[in-house]
């Protein structure tokens, strides 16, 4: 049974990545998520397809869309392909945020990419605790600890900077 760390087809429309590209990659995610374990080759199958089609055509998809597919495929008891579509997206990492948010200083990019890194080491982390690979597990649950405190750091110096170069006014009245 699918569980609620990834249910393709949730929280997914077409706005995310418009287009006939878009409609088919939400369709496919819509697709597996009927499964919910019952047939898991076939969702499998459909959230390969839905990953290349987003690897082929770049937009703005949510993370959560791209782990699906490895989650997935260690439900299917296929943990070594989990784990090698796992470290895919952790190299992946810096390009798609690239792509996502190409008019953002390169610092900003950096915080996001420490961001996706927690996410992907925490699913990783996850699929070993339920291999009962408990060192496994903790070796990446540290690495998105460090991930998270990084990003965490960084959305700290980003508030104080903004606190000592935005100057806010108290007069909300408009001038004349």
């Amino acid at each position: 049974m699918m569980h609620s760390d990834c249910q393709p087809g949730s929280k997914y429309s077409v706005e995310t990545a418009s287009g006939p590209i878009g409609e088919r990659v939400a369709m496919l995610q819509h697709e597996a998520g009927k499964y919910k374990g019952a047939n898991l080759p076939a969702a499998v199958t459909c959230l390969q397809e839905a990953a290349e089609l987003m690897r082929q055509h770049p937009s703005n998809y949510p993370l959560d869309r791209w782990l699906c597919l490895p989650v997935v495929l260690q439900k299917a008891g296929l943990f070594d392909v989990a784990i090698a579509e796992f470290h895919r997206l952790l190299n992946e990492v810096e390009e798609r945020v690239k792509n996502e948010a190409p008019r953002q200083r390169p610092a900003i990019r950096q915080k996001f990419a420490h961001l996706n890194y927690f996410q992907i080491y925490e699913k990783m982390s996850l699929a070993c605790e339920r291999q009962k690979l408990v060192n496994q597990a903790q070796q990446y649950a540290v690495l998105a600890e460090q991930h998270y405190q990084v990003f965490m750091d960084m959305s700290v110096e980003a508030g104080h900077y903004r606190s000592r170069h935005e100057h806010p006014t108290t007069d909300h009245k408009p001038s004349a």
